[in-house]
């Protein structure tokens, strides 16, 4: 073999070679070539990245939102507690028939005002607890006090010191409460830590 053939390893003359078709003639060794990007793959991988970060910038924004609403609330719960007492302290007045016309003016602002405010708390599924006269429940009130209570009165709630409200079903205050204690149970309970 001469050296214009040498680098042929099958034993063909150039010019059988170039009569070969492209795609059979032998090739010299080369390298690979690169592996080119899947593009397809990788803008896949992209738009799930992106629409996940999509949902959980979604799920941040109404966490805080959430969050917000819940602080600016508990802010508001005090002055609300305070129109709701009074309410009912005049509600109580105007039962015994006792005001002048000034105070049933006054009245009837007082349930305007606490009407809106009783729309906007609904629309935000705010709730007033409902404990008085109700088995003391840990879940949603807090015990300041227990008080001596006939038996039938044993473990309920007796009075509200402080209103509870919830917020989406979820405690958002709990109630401060009075809970009563049966006498008999409570002279037995005495009598044990003598």
């Amino acid at each position: 073999m001469s050296k214009k053939h040498h680098h042929h390893t099958d034993g063909l003359t150039e010019q059988e070679e170039q009569d070969l078709p492209v795609d059979a003639q032998p090739q010299t060794p080369q390298e690979e070539p690169a592996p080119q990007p899947d593009y397809y793959e990788k803008y896949v991988r992209l738009s799930a990245d992106f629409e996940n970060f999509r949902k959980r910038t979604e799920r941040e924004k109404a966490a805080l939102l959430a969050y917000g609403k819940k602080d600016f609330v508990e802010k508001l719960l005090p002055a609300y507690e305070v129109m709701l007492r009074q309410q009912a302290h005049m509600q109580k007045e105007e039962a015994d028939e006792k005001g002048s016309a000034q105070m049933q003016s006054l009245r009837a602002g007082l349930n305007m005002v606490l009407g809106e405010l009783k729309k906007a708390f609904a629309a935000e599924r705010i709730e007033k607890l409902d404990v008085v006269g109700k088995p003391y429940d840990p879940q949603t009130s807090e015990a300041i006090a227990l008080v001596p209570a006939p038996a039938d009165k044993d473990g309920q709630v007796l009075e509200e010191v402080q209103m509870g409200f919830s917020m989406e079903g979820k405690i958002l205050r709990p109630a401060r409460v009075v809970v009563g204690k049966a006498e008999e149970e409570a002279k037995k309970q005495e009598a044990e830590t003598k």
